[in-house]
């Protein structure tokens, strides 16, 4: 066990620097998988792309040579007529690949949607670390940014550069034709044109990281400045200067490395124009001589006079584009790690068809009956054996041990409460129960067999968890309570865990239904719920999917201790029959449990019943009282405020 996590949370650590032939050809890859008629397209763009500046550099001779050579008005026509008719079906076939740009914008939208899939399908602790987290940005780098994102950069640079390489090799059979030293001396002042560029490009490379952070900084500052949640902070606690000053502090330093990289790029222009001049002044220098001194004639003065100038601009655009290769370089390497993360849940599993889908893919009915012969219970005991478990650092060595050889059995049926402070271990054992984590060492058996030789469709069928971070999307009611298509849900099914959660009254109050959705953002008509008809939704879930399992992770801590309570013991009620685990810090909402364990830096404190914890008036105890007394303080203070409210 300790060895495939440590595996997983590795392999994702480093970021291997692939070359540009190879990012090249795994982009080519991609966009043939999905567009092959991008690749094609692209094809042969590069083919009229290279014959069209052919035809543009050799027209002009044409027409000299047969003015010179005393040729009829009807020939010198119809050549010409023939010659245009051939130029322009060139350029209207070149100009007529724009199409392709949309296709590329579909491939785009396939690498988002592969992204996120993947997200889902690899280790929850790989997106959840800093890694993963720097990982998932840089590899959205590939699909975002519309034609300057990674994925596009390199299939078009890709094809520019075979394009430019091609009129570059039939120009340079040009000049070498007229006099090989010439094409040699354009080479060597091109190799300096290299150097330029490539001393830039490394001044990028060095800037990259500096960028990313600036882009996390720029992006939380539009986040929280269009966060209406937080508009009501930011206008009562008068916080508009200090996000100005984080806004100013942003911008200045971004424009700081703007003045650098425009220092930089001044410095390229200035160089790699003074290259271009010589350059230029030698070769129409030599053209000048030849032609003045009858070496060549008009004709092939101006042949060779378009190929010189063809020529400077093929190699400049081959560097820039070998420049655009290098600076897309980053985000493919990023996105070809994550997408080379293993997986926990197969591809097949996230892309079920609607028949076979159940729940989200794990149908817990259909689960118990299929693993009877496994003996997965309908109400399963749980135990935790020796387990050890630290948070990973970036670079993938072990943090500090948030459980060290922790033991714990939760019998079947068995309501059990973890309480405990803050910071205690609480959550981290509910996620290592719930799979998302795995133990650096030690087991989790259910049933006596272990976690780690169950599928996660397996385990997870076997799971209904409310988290403290509610999911409530803006579909409709029925789609929230089923997590499934809305032609999926039962809906007889969703109304009896609607009237379960108590639910029912406030719809026929509300004169709401189940098409009814929720939010605004899809709907003008949607529906916004309290925070306690929020958890009584989150309860109607766990209700519909009716599985063994029953986790509750702190969902009620934006509640008051009473509405918290309440909310608890509708829990219970339903939990009859099922192993429940109950997670709060507030100790009254699970005095009802069959056994409380108060959890300490990842250790048990205490554990017993209600009455057994106070009976010894351990820290558990103490914790109650104190918890008590400020309630009881709460209550006496909204007493007074509602007489004299009264008054």
């Amino acid at each position: 066990m300790k060895k495939n996590r440590q595996e997983n949370q590795t392999a994702g650590s480093r970021v291997i620097r692939h070359s540009i032939p190879g990012n090249i050809i795994f982009w080519l890859k991609i966009f043939w998988k999905w567009e092959p008629g991008v690749v094609l397209l692209a094809g042969l763009e590069v083919v009229l792309g290279t014959l069209v500046p052919l035809v543009g550099i050799y027209l002009p001779k044409l027409v000299l040579d047969l003015l010179a050579g005393n040729t009829t008005a009807a020939v010198l026509i119809r050549t010409l007529g023939l010659w245009g008719i051939l130029a322009a079906m060139l350029y209207g076939l070149r100009n007529g690949m724009n199409g392709k740009y949309f296709l590329q914008n579909s491939v785009r939208a396939y690498l988002g949607l592969d992204i996120f899939f993947k997200s889902l399908r690899i280790s929850y602790e790989i997106p959840e670390s800093e890694w993963g987290k720097k990982a998932y940005q840089e590899a959205l780098g590939v699909m975002e940014g519309g034609d300057w994102c990674a994925s596009s950069r390199t299939f078009s640079s890709t094809q520019a550069i075979l394009r430019d390489f091609l009129c570059f090799a039939l120009y340079s059979t040009v000049l070498g034709v007229l006099n090989p030293w010439i094409l040699l001396v354009l080479l060597a002042l091109s190799l300096l044109n290299v150097l330029v560029i490539e001393k830039g490009l490394r001044f990028e490379e060095s800037m990259r990281e500096r960028e990313a952070q600036h882009s996390r900084h720029w992006n939380y500052i539009l986040s929280a400045m269009g966060n209406m949640t937080a508009a009501k902070d930011v206008r009562i606690f008068g916080m508009h200067p200090w996000l100005g000053g984080i806004r100013d502090r942003a911008v200045g330093e971004m424009e700081a490395d703007k003045m650098s990289y425009q220092k930089l790029h001044n410095w390229q222009h200035t160089m790699n124009g003074l290259i271009n001049l010589v350059r230029d002044l030698a070769a129409y220098g030599y053209l000048i001589y030849s032609v003045s001194a009858g070496q060549i004639g008009v004709s092939d003065f101006v042949l060779y006079f378009g190929a010189v100038t063809g020529f400077s601009g093929f190699v400049a655009g081959m560097l820039y584009q070998v420049g655009n290769l290098k600076s897309a370089r980053n985000a493919t390497d990023y996105y070809r790690a994550y997408m080379a993360l293993p997986e926990e849940i197969s591809e097949e599993a996230s892309y079920l068809p609607v028949e076979s889908k159940k729940y989200c893919g794990y149908s817990p009915v259909e689960m118990r009956k299929s693993e009877k012969e496994k003996h997965i219970g309908e109400a399963p005991d749980i135990q935790f054996e020796d387990v050890s478990f630290s948070y990973k650092k970036e670079d993938g060595s072990p943090g500090e041990k948030i459980l060290e050889h922790f033991n714990l059995t939760i019998a079947s049926g068995e309501k059990l409460a973890l309480v405990g402070v803050n910071g205690a271990g609480k959550t981290t054992l509910v996620k290592l129960l719930c799979g998302l984590y795995r133990p650096d060492e030690g087991r989790i058996l259910v049933n006596g067999r272990s976690r780690a030789d169950m599928t996660p469709r397996e385990w997870y069928g076997l799971l209904s968890v409310v988290f403290q971070e509610q999911l409530i999307l803006p579909v409709t009611i029925a789609e929230n309570i089923s997590l499934q298509r809305r032609e999926e849900t039962d809906d007889g099914r969703a109304w009896a865990a609607l009237e379960k959660a108590g639910l029912t009254e406030a719809f026929s109050r509300q004169k709401l239904d189940l098409d009814t959705f929720m939010g605004k953002t899809i709907s003008p008509r949607g529906i916004e719920f309290s925070g306690g008809q929020q958890q009584r939704l989150m309860l109607a879930r766990a209700l519909y999917k009716d599985a063994s399992v029953l986790v509750l992770d702190e969902p009620t801590a934006a509640l008051d201790p009473i509405a918290e309570s309440q909310v608890y013991e509708k829990y219970l009620e339903h939990s009859r029959g099922k192993t429940a685990i109950f997670i709060s810090h507030r100790l009254a909402s699970t005095r009802f449990s069959d056994r409380i364990i108060l959890l300490d830096q990842g250790r048990i404190q205490e554990e017993g019943t209600h009455e057994q914890l106070m009976e010894r008036g351990g820290a558990y105890a103490h914790m109650y009282q104190v918890q008590s007394s400020y309630y009881e303080k709460d209550a006496e203070q909204r007493k007074r405020a509602e007489g004299i409210a009264i008054l």
